[in-house]
């Protein structure tokens, strides 16, 4: 019998994809909101402080930075006019561009029921501004690196649309390259890399050797991300439970592979044995506190799926709504906050309850007109202040 990772995957293969519909009651008329599948699995990261690399590039900017301090509160709008007005007096200043690609995929994670028409046109832009970035500034490892998640980005939707994803593919590669020349021990990007010339088509890009190299350039690291790197290439047969129980072994206390054995559970549906997995990671390490994102999203997904079976919805609801308070809990940045209030909106429109179901959607675009409607969490590159780079790292092709 699938579970519930293999049925998402299958579902989405999750990044973002306008595929499925949700219909929600709201008093007597159905709406339909959009389910935006961008995981990033990202899906959510920790959004907290994030580590400055060594080399980075970035320029002090006070438009950017005005734009980026608008965004989080709210005033997306805001801080679009301000980069229109600063572009336009000075084109050449890349951290503008940087800022305004960021901007672009913010408001498309928000367009909620725009058509798709709209979501694709505002991709598009989001990247051409960071192409235009990287060309100002082509040794700024934080621009390279965002070029690549949205070529990815790009590819994966001309996958799932029928087109031809290759050139994008490539393109996307070919900026995660690039930033990992300019910090070769930027080990994140190469676990993207391993996903994207694994997980792709040879026809559409795909090169399984290639990917080989680099899961044992990190493998001879003798550190988690090896560890990390050969999980991408295990087979869909493989017990993945098994795996990072051995793995554990080897690191005693680690909250990563905590999180990894955690996420393994889920994937098999065990979900107890996934709590305490995560608590035990957040003991460690108290920013593991997105977790509870996770597990709100596994349940999403499971809840999708029920069907008839009330009893199946009722807990998915229950539970996931319960998560996502967890999350909230841990005062999460002001975008994520929003989307976790749509997250519990929607919890909330499931369970019947529609007057706190409104009510939530509300504050959550009181918070953010552009609150992402995915039901994968945006990606901590959206949201990270200017002139930082996470180190953490969320797997581009699975769910949580």
């Amino acid at each position: 019998m699938p579970t519930i990772l293999s049925r998402s995957r299958l579902l989405i293969n999750n990044i973002l994809l306008i595929i499925s519909q949700e219909a929600v009651m709201k008093k007597s008329n159905v709406i339909t909101i959009v389910c935006i599948l961008f995981v990033v699995s990202s899906i959510g990261a920790s959004y907290n402080k994030s580590v400055c690399g060594p080399d980075l590039g970035q320029e002090l900017d006070s438009a950017a930075q005005k734009a980026y301090d608008l965004r989080m509160q709210g005033k997306v709008d805001d801080a679009k006019a301000v980069l229109e007005q600063a572009i336009l007096q000075n084109p050449n200043n890349a951290a503008t561009h940087y800022e305004f690609a960021r901007i672009q995929l913010h408001r498309a994670l928000g367009i909620g029921i725009g058509s798709r028409e709209v979501l694709f046109d505002m991709i598009s832009d989001a990247k051409n501004q960071i192409n235009k970035a990287v060309e100002l500034n082509p040794k700024n490892v934080i621009y390279n690196f965002f070029s690549g998640h949205i070529g990815f980005l790009q590819a994966y939707l001309s996958l799932m649309t029928g087109d031809e994803p290759k050139e994008k593919l490539l393109e996307a590669i070919g900026a995660f390259e690039s930033a990992l020349k300019l910090q070769p021990d930027y080990y994140p990007v190469i676990l993207y890399l391993i996903e994207l010339y694994s997980q792709f088509p040879e026809e559409s890009g795909g090169d399984k050797s290639k990917a080989e190299q680099y899961v044992l350039q990190l493998e001879g690291i003798g550190n988690v991300f090896g560890d990390k790197a050969r999980s991408i290439l295990l087979p869909e047969e493989v017990d993945k439970v098994d795996y990072w129980q051995k793995v554990q072994k080897k690191y005693e206390g680690n909250a990563d592979i905590l999180e990894e054995l955690g996420k393994a559970y889920l994937g098999v549906d065990k979900v107890d044995s996934a709590v305490y997995c995560f608590n035990k990671a957040i003991e460690i390490d108290s920013e593991k506190k997105f977790l509870f994102l996770d597990l709100s999203i596994y349940y999403s997904f499971l809840g999708m799926r029920a069907g008839d079976n009330k009893e199946l919805l009722k807990k998915c609801v229950m539970s996931g709504d319960s998560a996502i308070v967890r999350y909230i809990e841990s005062k999460p940045i002001h975008p994520m906050l929003a989307y976790s209030f749509g997250v519990r909106g929607k919890f909330k429109f499931f369970s019947g309850d529609q007057e706190q179901g409104q009510t939530l959607i509300k504050e959550a675009e009181t918070l953010d007109p552009y609150f992402s409607r995915a039901t994968g969490a945006p990606r901590e590159e959206l949201f990270i202040p200017i002139g930082e780079i996470s180190k953490k790292h969320r797997y581009l092709m699975r769910p949580f």
